[in-house]
């Protein structure tokens, strides 16, 4: 991936002793920014493709500059906090061999997403923009618009634009304005000189409500646009009528939006959360965005006044924040520019005219998102509100969206009067003000809401509901590796499972006692009073030795494989950064163990290296849906050891996170996840395979054979759903014979096997 980060000879390797001193050998692991990084450096990759359909490449570009925002927002920010304790000289907490000095980082970073940039705008401009004018849509500069378009544009800007926007000078009675975080704004010059000897300056703050992309009116099939900053551009002299206009140029800036909540500072979790909120908006600029043309003058300007260093200027040579090339996806175009359509399908036992009680009791129901409808988890909460017979529920929140039904659900059980307990966590970065909306929201209709705790997220997902049938209470209880959000439950993979086991449903029930009893888990002398933690049964909970769990479940596979042969553990996952846990996987391939890892994001692992890692293979998959799922399998000498869960192989989900980890025991499940994994594995299309310096290389097809693993999924799930359809057809035409004294042919139409 860079110079710094380089392999280790295979004879210096095959010199040194295998022990643990070696296991903690810097070059073993990549650098967790730059491995982030080259992640999203994958993401790019698709939109460069040109054989990815056009729309689903401005789709990928777009999440490539949304992902590098977050990165400066939030990642960038320990990099910051590193240097500054380097240069204070003060410990540094949670650093991996893999981290070197954060001077030297914060400059390879930089060098890295300059060349980022210039190829994301290179595909833009040279590759997508031609391709968008081909299917007849089109962005136009003012100045290209005939005098009838230009009166229209004109008539709209007086009506829809001028009234909200505002000048902001910059002089002795006006000081540098606050300029907001990921704004674009308008630094507008000026031909008079101010006061101090220095040109005029004022900025225009365009309006993040209003749509980027304003239509050109025509009467053809044609989607013609020019972006608002040209159009605002275009009657500046309106907004400045005492001052003569020289030019104006597009900018932002970008701000750390990193915070740390202080365990012995908070009282009262909600407000803590609320005034870092506002605290936030306030921090530092660690990035500024420039175009091309900007004069060096009035960068220099900005960049000073920012208390920016140099390295921290990016330019941009057209558009700048690629983001909001994600609207030109919505348009109505032909379907060959997309992926190919596809609806979710009902799983096959909750496609039945059955209570979903009454399903799920018989036998647990395992859904595989996006590939079978989150539409059934609703039902399952829906039902639970609804139904009279249901006493309580208890439910995890933490990234619940916008516009909730989930949170309707819950709201209607309440107002009914059911027990509803709500664990929402105000700490889920980015949405936190929407979390604290819905926290309102639930107490307003009667809902217990609990935050749970300060030192903590509670990053479970799971949901309890408790039944009287006849004279007893039985529980149902739905776990996922997802969040309850019906928007993102479309577009990411993940898994889920809706039961009624006894022992499941115990453990998710004490677990709900102890996040929303006293704040225990909020620091390690807190932790010490439970004694090792809860009693759970099946389930496997951090902060309580999930990391133990887990190297135990990888030294039985050492074990195994050395007694009985073929050991082999399959792990998938979002990201890989925690030392101990590699340093365990390092040790179960030099023990024979062959390993695969479906990582989807940072892996600081380094495969292939002789003696350390040649029996690892990782693998990351881009495709039109996020890989989310998280499943840990073992192979066990041919009984595997299946578990799903919420967690990351990341020292934040073992250790600063209240996680679930939950096992797969009914065979057919465990059939269904390893068709899962098999899939993954076979994919020779949009899988990338990982280098052990750490850079991917792109899978290649056998004899010309592709295998899109997300593209069979939605081929097995359509079959599936049109054979449940059949046998359902089939079912009715054998009733509707009885009721005629008919007899029927069972099977009129033979199910594809």
């Amino acid at each position: 991936m860079t110079a710094r980060v380089k392999q280790r000879s295979i004879d210096t390797f095959a010199k040194r002793k295998t022990t643990d001193r070696l296991l903690d050998d810097p070059e073993l692991f990549l650098n967790r920014e730059l491995a982030w990084l080259a992640f999203n450096d994958r993401v790019l990759k698709e939109a460069e493709k040109r054989d990815t359909p056009l729309l689903e490449r401005l789709k990928f570009l777009s999440i490539f500059s949304s992902n590098l925002d977050e990165f400066f927002m939030v990642r960038l920010s320990s990099l910051f906090k590193l240097l500054e304790n380097q240069e204070s000289g003060l410990p540094v907490a949670n650093q991996t061999p893999g981290e070197t000095d954060a001077e030297e980082t914060l400059d390879e970073v930089s060098l890295f997403i300059r060349r980022q940039f210039r190829r994301a705008y290179a595909t833009f401009q040279a590759g997508l923009l031609p391709s968008l004018a081909g299917e007849g849509v089109t962005i136009s500069r003012v100045e290209e618009l005939s005098r009838q378009e230009l009166d229209r544009l004109d008539e709209f800007f007086e009506n829809q634009i001028f009234p909200i926007l505002t000048p902001l000078a910059v002089d002795q009675a006006h000081p540098f304005p606050y300029l907001s975080n990921l704004s674009l704004y308008l630094a507008v010059s000026f031909k008079e000189m101010g006061d101090n000897g220095e040109p005029l300056l004022a900025f225009v703050e365009i309006p993040p409500k209003l749509a980027r992309f304003v239509a050109i009116p025509t009467r053809v099939r044609e989607h013609r646009f020019v972006v608002i900053e040209d159009l605002i551009k275009r009657h500046l002299e309106k907004l400045f009528p005492w001052s003569e206009v020289e030019d104006a140029y597009v900018f932002r800036v970008t701000r750390n939006l990193d915070y740390q909540l202080l365990e012995g500072e908070v009282k009262d979790l909600m407000k803590s959360i609320e005034l870092e909120l506002k605290d936030r908006a306030q921090r530092f600029v660690v990035r500024m965005e420039v175009e091309q043309n900007m004069p060096e003058k009035l960068r220099s300007r900005l960049r000073l006044q920012l208390e920016l260093e140099i390295g921290d200027v990016y330019e941009c040579s057209n558009f700048l924040n690629l983001r909001d090339l994600l609207f030109l996806t919505k348009l109505e175009l032909k379907p060959s520019l997309r992926d190919s359509a596809f609806s979710p399908k009902i799983n096959a036992r909750l496609s039945q005219d059955r209570d979903i009680f009454d399903v799920i009791r018989e036998r647990d129901v395992l859904l595989h998102h996006p590939y079978e409808s989150f539409s059934s988890v609703l039902e399952f909460l829906g039902r639970a509100a609804e139904d009279p017979n249901v006493l309580a529920i208890k439910q995890t929140l933490y990234r619940i969206g916008g516009d909730s039904p989930v949170i309707e659900a819950l709201v209607r059980a309440a107002e009914k009067g059911k027990q509803v307990t709500a664990v929402v966590e105000l700490k889920a970065r980015f949405d936190e003000h929407n979390n604290i909306a819905w926290a309102r929201r639930l107490e307003r209709a009667g809902a217990h809401v609990v935050f749970g705790f300060v030192g903590l997220k509670t990053h479970a997902k799971c949901a309890l509901v408790i039944r009287r049938e006849g004279q007893h209470l039985q529980r149902y209880a739905h776990i996922s590796t997802g969040n309850y959000n019906s928007n993102t439950a479309r577009l990411y993979t993940d898994l889920c499972l809706l039961t009624a086991s006894e022992t499941l449903t115990s453990d998710l029930a004490k677990l709900f006692n102890l996040l929303t009893g006293f704040n225990l888990l909020a620091s390690e002398s807190k932790l010490s009073k439970l004694n090792g933690g809860p009693d759970f049964e099946t389930i496997k909970v951090a902060p309580f030795g999930l990391r133990d769990f887990f190297l135990r479940l990888i030294e039985d596979e050492i074990k195994s494989h050395q007694v009985n042969g073929h050991g082999h553990i399959i792990l998938k996952m979002n990201s890989l950064t925690d030392l101990k846990l590699i340093q365990g996987l390092y040790g179960a391939s030099q023990a024979g163990v062959r390993i695969d890892l479906i990582v989807r994001g940072v892996c600081i692992l380094r495969p292939g290296l002789k003696g350390i890692s040649e029996n690892i293979r990782v693998i990351s998959i881009i495709d039109r849906f996020l890989e989310h799922s998280r499943i840990f399998w073992f192979r066990n000498n041919n009984r595997p050891r299946i578990f799903l869960g919420s967690a990351d192989f990341m020292p934040r989900n073992m250790d600063k996170r209240v996680e679930v980890v939950w096992p797969v025991e009914e065979e057919h499940l465990k059939a269904k996840v390893m068709e899962i994994l098999s899939y993954s594995l076979k994919d020779n299309t949009k899988a990338h395979v990982m280098r052990s310096d750490g850079t991917y290389v792109q899978a290649s097809p056998v004899r010309n054979k592709n295998f899109r693993s997300q593209d069979k999924m939605i081929e097995f799930a359509r079959t599936e759903s049109q054979a449940t359809l059949r046998l359902r057809e089939s079912m009715r035409q054998i009733e509707l014979s009885t009721q005629k004294g008919e007899s029927a042919d069972i099977f009129p139409m033979r199910m594809s096997k």
